[in-house]
């Protein structure tokens, strides 16, 4: 039934049905049983009649609601589904809320195929599980800013710092995967230069270097047999840092390339 749907009117009516607005096509306020009332754009797009709900009455109010379906129109002048389009919409903002541990957590199982070492996983997920999922565990991805990090990184910067310099890259790399699936903005909180390098001690300059203890030279024959014993790669390489003075950095990355009949010269 087609009424004048101001304000007034809308308050005042109580039989349950459908009123009609005369001033916008195809806009009608449902009356339930129970007394709700509810704004609907009633409408027809490839042969098929739907409805669109455009809120309650009274927190939209008649104006509102014209506002609403008019624009509503226009969408579907254009062909467009204002359903279909609220839709997505709504997909897109639930994963955007996406919180920061389980995408976390997806990220490591997408990656640690990568990752041959166990030990390396683990050390992930525990670091993140330990530090960063009591603060910001549960929030949305794109909620994630500079005060956070702050919170999970400088409470062991100092006394932990190459626990917290490796959560920190960490933290940077998952946010940064964020970005690319387009979950979140802007700058990546856990950026280190130019940004938390601006606030935080550089670790180098905190960190105790812990050097390995110097093995006596005269007990050096006696572990070169030990190595001979051990038949892997990574064994012949030590021998060969040992016998060459060699740093260790020169022989893990040493090339084949570098080598001439017989003798190897690093550059």
């Amino acid at each position: 039934m087609a009424t004048n749907l101001d304000y007034q009117s809308a308050l005042n009516l109580k039989k349950s049905g459908r009123y009609t607005d005369p001033k916008t096509k195809g806009l009608q306020l449902l009356i339930k049983p129970s007394g709700a009332k509810y704004w609907l754009l009633r409408f027809a797009l490839n042969g098929k009649r739907q409805e669109l709900g455009l809120g309650s009455f009274p927190e939209v109010l008649p104006k509102q609601a014209r506002e609403i379906a008019q624009e509503a129109r226009v969408l579907i002048n254009r062909g467009i589904n204002p359903i279909d389009l609220r839709n997505k919409s709504k997909k897109i903002e639930s994963v955007k809320k996406q919180t920061f541990e389980t995408f976390a957590l997806d990220c490591i199982s997408a990656k640690k195929v990568e990752w041959s070492n166990d030990k390396h996983i683990n050390q992930w997920a525990n670091t993140l599980q330990t530090y960063a999922f009591p603060i910001i565990g549960n929030k949305p991805l794109d909620e994630i800013d500079t005060d956070d990090i702050l919170e999970i990184l400088t409470p062991i910067w100092v006394n932990k710092t190459e626990t917290a310099s490796r959560l920190r890259g960490r933290l940077e790399w998952i946010l940064a995967a964020a970005t690319t699936r387009k979950l979140r903005s802007g700058m990546n909180p856990a950026l280190w230069r130019g940004h938390l390098q601006t606030i935080l001690p550089a670790p180098a300059k905190i960190m105790e270097v812990e050097h390995h203890k110097a093995l006596p030279y005269r007990a050096i024959p006696g572990f070169i047999a030990k190595l001979r014993e051990i038949d892997n790669v990574s064994a012949l390489a030590l021998e060969f840092t040992i016998l060459n003075a060699s740093r260790t950095g020169e022989v893990i990355g040493g090339l084949r390339v570098e080598i001439d009949d017989g003798v190897w010269t690093t550059t």
